[in-house]
This record gives structure tokens, sequence and C-alpha cells, in this order.
């Protein structure tokens, strides 16, 4: 082999390291672009029909960040009650949870929740970014919860949030 070609199984090899990489990578990429854009913006982008691509985004990249030690003895739903689409209606996710796994099916129907969390697409997507606090969205009206109030605020404690400090480097855990 000449040093001018890579093996196909090296070269396989460095593509799948890239790719297991890849969710941080854009967790991390995003957080820092809400960071940055400015709440109008926000607003705009969640008012368009990119809305619903941002938070697909989102739920899909969420069975990546679970703390499987964390949620290993859980067995329970979440619902999301996402509000603010342009034509008044509401986006349902439902968050399963089982011994250590997280699986998302987007619809209204599912098993009875153990919380359902309501709160507008935008916030969501703050929360998600850590720009925002869930605890602060609560008291301040934000953010409601139906249901098991007390495991909806040791929720964001299951997931590793995407850091929004001006670094933007890495995930940290965001504890409520």
């Amino acid at each position: 082999m000449s040093a001018g070609r890579l093996h196909p199984q090296l070269g396989l090899a460095a593509a799948r390291r890239g790719l297991a990489r890849a969710p941080a990578h854009l967790a991390d990429g995003f957080a820092r672009v809400v960071r940055d854009l400015p709440d109008e913006r926000l607003e705009q982008l969640m008012r368009s029909p990119a809305r619903g691509v941002v938070l697909e985004g989102i739920f899909w990249q969420l069975p990546k960040h679970l703390d499987r030690e964390r949620a290993a003895a859980l067995s329970c739903s979440i619902r999301w009650h996402l509000t603010g689409r342009p034509d008044g209606e509401t986006d349902i996710y439902q968050v399963e949870l089982a011994k250590g796994h997280c699986r998302v099916i987007r619809s209204p129907r599912g098993p009875q929740a153990r919380a359902t969390i309501t709160l507008d697409g935008t916030e969501f997507v703050r929360i998600a970014a850590g720009r925002s606090n869930p605890l602060q969205a609560y008291f301040n009206g934000g953010l409601t919860v139906s249901g098991d109030i007390m495991f909806a605020a040791r929720l964001a404690s299951l997931f590793r949030i995407p850091s929004s400090g001006a670094r933007g480097a890495g995930s940290q855990r965001q504890r409520t």
C-alpha cells in the first residue's frame, strides 16, 4: 500500500468514530446558534416552517443525551405539549423511559404519562439549548406541569443538556 492511500478499513473506522461524535457536535453547535440568536429571530424561526425540523432534531437527539445510569430504574412516559404554532395547534411528543433507554414518539396518544409538560415551543428550544432554566420557566408561568410535579422537576438531571456558555465546548449536566 502506498503512503498516499489509506487502507479502506482504516478510513471506515475513522468515519465511524466521527459519526459517533456527531450528535455531541450537533448539540453543541445547536446550543451556540440558539445562544447567539436574538429572541425575536428565535421566535420568528419557531413560527416558520422550520419549527418542525427544529423540534424533530431536538427530540431525535434526546435519547442520545439520556444519562442511562440515572434513568436505569425508571419506566414511565413524559408528554410534551409545545404551543405557539402559527396555526394554533400544539406539537405533542411522548418520551418513553424504560430501564435506561429512551424513545420518542410524536403522537397525541400513548401510555398514561407520569407528567405532562406544556410550554411554548420557543421556550422549549431555549431550555434544550441550555439557554433557559426549566425551573425558572415554571416559576415564571411559562411552563406548566400536570401529573407528578416532583418527577418533572428531576427531568433535567436525567439528560445532558448542551452547554450554552461562551465557550460552548462539550456538554454539561444541569441539575434541578
